[in-house]
């Protein structure tokens, strides 16, 4: 079994390390804009169940 396909390890890796770090600037973005909702929108939310 020949193995003639050549992969670089480290392509792979910066592959990896980047799409983590757009999945971790996404999830801090949207973190990020439901505090500024909460905190904006906060008190006119909690008067609807309250």
């Amino acid at each position: 079994m020949a193995t003639d396909s050549a992969h670089d390890p480290l392509s792979i890796d910066r592959e990896n390390a980047r799409l983590a770090a757009i999945g971790l600037g996404v999830w801090l973005a949207i973190t990020l804009a439901a505090v500024v909702l909460l905190w904006v929108f906060g008190p006119s939310v909690s008067g609807l169940f309250i």
